[in-house]
């Protein structure tokens, strides 16, 4: 196993390419700072202008991408919108060399639609055409996701399609982490490690991104069935960056579970 860091939770809403480019800049730098070697990256319907930059920008910094996070509304997109995020999200990822796409499901009502059908297709066939691994997330609001995502794996098992555990996500569905393991095996792509405390939502009504130690997950007992397992693939730590002690906490939280094993 190896530790990655998302910079997702360094992005800031913003009206122009030029903000977005400038807050991925900043997570690169601030993730480089903290340690890591190696990162998640999130893109979307950007110019190419962006992509290239942000390649120039992990070269100088000597980081290395592994994933990318797609957008998460991104089924909910008009056409328009989804072909241009889809076309310029697979051709960043086939420049980077990632080497696997996350992806959040719809909403439950949306997952027997025809028009998830045709762009579920299209995500994994562009995906395969890039050589990249297609995730799907264990999202909370899926009913029975980890037996959904199970069942999509197998109804297509030539495919190149796979599961992002995520650790908060994970404890909120009382998923086992040893079920996961035997389930769904090399299917098991990529983790996203972050803490719990059993809420979705902090007392202000907004999403907390809880650092890892700072919640109720044994999170050294979760690395230890992962490795027993033969994962050797991220732990990526997805936390606000809000704070920069946020990414460097989440760091040697991690590569404490890792000196344990």
């Amino acid at each position: 196993m190896f530790i990655s860091c998302s910079i997702l939770g360094g992005i800031r809403s913003s009206s122009t390419h030029e903000k977005v480019l400038a807050h991925m800049i900043r997570s690169l730098a601030n993730v480089k700072a903290a340690g890591y070697d190696t990162v998640e990256l999130w893109y979307s319907n950007l110019p190419d202008w962006v992509g290239n930059t942000i390649q120039e920008t992990l070269d100088d910094l000597s980081l290395k991408s592994y994933s990318i996070h797609l957008p998460k509304f991104l089924v909910t997109f008009d056409e328009k919108e989804f072909s241009e995020a889809v076309h310029s999200s697979f051709k960043f990822i086939e420049a980077c060399g990632l080497k696997v796409a996350v992806l959040h499901l719809p909403e439950q009502d949306q997952l027997t639609s025809s028009r998830w059908a045709e762009r579920y297709k299209l995500l994994l066939d562009e995906a395969e055409n890039v050589d990249c691994m297609l995730t799907f997330e264990n999202v909370p609001y899926i009913k029975d996701v980890d037996l959904y995502i199970l069942n999509e794996i197998q109804k297509h098992n030539n495919r190149s399609l796979g599961i992002t555990i995520d650790m908060e996500f994970m404890h909120l569905n009382g998923s086992d982490m040893n079920w996961l393991t035997n389930t769904f095996g090399n299917r098991i792509a990529n983790i996203h490690f972050r803490d719990s405390n059993g809420n979705l939502l902090g007392e202000d009504g907004r999403r907390h991104y809880i650092i890892p130690g700072e919640g109720e997950i044994e999170l050294y007992t979760k690395v230890k069935t992962l490795h027993d397992s033969g994962y050797s693939g991220p732990l990526t730590v997805e936390v606000s960056h809000r704070q920069k002690e946020n990414i460097i906490k989440a760091k040697q939280y991690a590569e404490d579970c890792l000196s344990e094993l």
